[in-house]
């Protein structure tokens, strides 16, 4: 039986090598079968993902063993490795949950999107491991600095937001204000998100995504269907129009209709030029959700429903 899921795992790591397929959540998932590494695609634009094999199980352990993985990594048919020929992890070190990284002064030349894709491979490899929360950078000993002049702050696999299958030109850094339940799921709460995020699409697709996502703090909850898929967001003229599939119309059971609707409809308008919001189903206007909410009128932010 044994023989029988290692050969399917097997299939499965060749499957997502070849069709950029992503592994869900923070990438902490069942580990028993080895860890996750990372490539970047031969274009430059997006992060491959794989999976190899070691038989360790401390956390320390598995720090050292993503770290000998990542100096052995070879280039590959339509696969890079994370680390460029030239750049090197000169020191490594576990510091209660955090792994400190210690990068050539190379790394600080590299151009801005492949270090963004090499970051981001770097954090996603050890994030993964059960006992690390988050990774810090450093150049030959230095914090790297921001664009506000600031130390950069350690990262999480969470930090790094793109959608499956999307191509990158950039990525940026940005703060959401996004709408999620409160425990009982009759109220809705402000969160705050710091994120990198794709340049190359819309804030208001980003907002969608991470309402997808969820949220952070574990006291509240998610208002959205697993089930949910975006077909389309575009903002005209101060408009925000969101298309998703039927999904939406399958209230999770802990929240109502209304918490759902206005999640997203504050949760976008939050967002500088925005003034209202409409939602379609499948490209339909026609439902009407809640307590009469109308799909087919424009949609405000309804703040009766938020928590103070």
């Amino acid at each position: 039986m044994k023989k029988k899921y290692r050969y399917l795992a097997v299939l499965l790591s060749f499957i997502c090598l070849f069709s950029g397929c992503s592994f869900p959540g923070s990438d902490k998932d069942d580990l028993q079968d080895g860890l996750s590494q990372y490539y970047v695609n031969e274009e430059g634009t997006k992060l491959i993902p794989d999976r190899f094999n070691t038989d360790k199980t401390q956390t320390a352990e598995q720090v050292t063993a993503v770290v000998e993985n990542l100096k052995n990594q070879e280039n590959g048919k339509y696969k890079l490795r994370i680390l460029p020929e030239n750049v090197s992890i000169q020191e490594y070190r576990l510091e209660n949950s955090q792994v400190v990284l210690d990068m050539s002064s190379e790394y600080g030349r590299l151009e801005k999107t492949r270090e963004i894709l090499t970051r981001a491979g770097l954090v996603k490899s050890f994030n993964q491991i059960e006992g690390v929360d988050s990774v810090q950078i450093l150049i030959n000993g230095q914090a790297r600095i921001g664009a506000d002049g600031k130390e950069l702050p350690a990262m999480t696999a969470d930090d790094f937001v793109e959608a499956e299958g999307r191509e990158i030109d950039a990525y940026q850094y940005g703060t959401f204000t996004l709408y999620f339940a409160d425990s009982d799921g009759k109220h809705l709460v402000t969160e705050k998100q710091k994120v990198y995020y794709s340049a190359s699409v819309p804030k208001e697709r980003e907002v969608v995504e991470l309402l997808l996502k969820g949220p952070i703090n574990t006291q509240l909850m998610g208002t959205m269907p697993t089930d949910l898929k975006i077909l389309n967001v575009t903002l005209a003229d101060g408009i925000v129009y969101v298309n998703l599939n039927d999904a939406f119309l399958n209230v999770t059971p802990q929240v109502t209709e209304n918490i759902m609707v206005y999640s997203l409809v504050n949760s976008l308008l939050e967002l500088e030029g925005t003034q209202k919001v409409q939602i379609s189903i499948n490209g339909e206007t026609k439902f009407v959700l809640g307590d009469g909410i109308d799909l087919s009128q424009y949609l405000t932010r309804n703040t009766d429903l938020i928590q103070e």
